[in-house]
């Protein structure tokens, strides 16, 4: 039986503990982690190759330090009642300049992980009429 290439990362993806970073302990990565990266357009968590002018990689890495570190019941409340902003701008306070390299890193290497644990869900050969599928056996 042939094993997928990304089974080591997908291990890793959901089976590390907490990051420590500074004070902030950040949870671990879960599929929660990456639905709120996607309502909250944290693109820089979700590709990592896009390119982002710098206050737009500051205010993501504050998102994401956020929603990781939060009491998960603040962050799903602030999400669900549209106060992300308002919890955001006072989290920011928390964070030292300092970290910012250590948030990146992190934010790096849980892309990494995201992106192994990532499914895409191809068409089944023979559901459209495209030329050239081949035929349902």
């Amino acid at each position: 039986m042939k094993t997928d290439p990304r089974t080591p990362e997908l291990e890793a993806a959901f089976a590390e503990g907490p990051a420590q970073i500074g004070e902030l302990r950040l949870r671990s990565l879960s599929f929660g982690t990456i639905n709120l990266c996607r309502q909250l357009n944290l693109s820089l968590f979700l590709d990592e190759q896009v390119e982002l002018p710098e206050e737009e990689k500051q205010r993501q890495l504050v998102a994401f330090a956020w929603v990781q570190s939060a009491p998960l019941s603040e962050v799903l409340e602030a999400v669900r009642t549209g106060k992300v902003q308002e919890r955001l701008d006072a989290f920011a306070f928390s964070l030292s300049i300092g970290m910012l390299p250590a948030l990146m890193a992190e934010v790096s290497r849980i892309s990494r992980l995201a992106a192994a644990a990532a499914v895409e869900v191809m068409p089944k050969p023979g559901d459209r009429d495209d030329e050239g599928a081949p035929p349902n056996c």
